[in-house]
């Protein structure tokens, strides 16, 4: 099984400092609100989602107002994503790499 991220936002997105293997995408998930801008693959150790959170943070500190919408798949095969569910909270709330809203 793989671990694949699709990340969007309001704001251009850029690449990181390396730690994390982001590919560029400009792939659409029907319910997102913003066209995924990266695609990054298994994360599941902890270090890494926390480079990810890391990297959120970075990304959103310039700005007064800044939107990101993560897709999680757990899958062996990369299938059609659309969104079933949507779950909202603030960055400034998340305390653990692994929380749930």
């Amino acid at each position: 099984m793989t671990h694949y991220y699709y990340i969007a936002s309001d704001k251009k997105l850029g690449l990181g400092n390396g730690t994390l293997d982001f590919v560029p995408t400009d792939y659409s998930i029907p319910g997102f609100d913003y066209p995924v801008q990266l695609e990054v693959l298994s994360l599941e150790k902890d270090w890494e989602l926390m480079a990810l959170l890391q990297y959120i943070r970075n990304h959103t500190a310039p700005h007064k107002e800044c939107t990101i919408q993560i897709a999680h798949l757990l899958n062996s095969n990369r299938v059609e994503l659309k969104v079933y569910e949507k779950s909202k909270i603030l960055l400034r709330n998340i305390a653990a790499c692994r929380q749930s809203p």
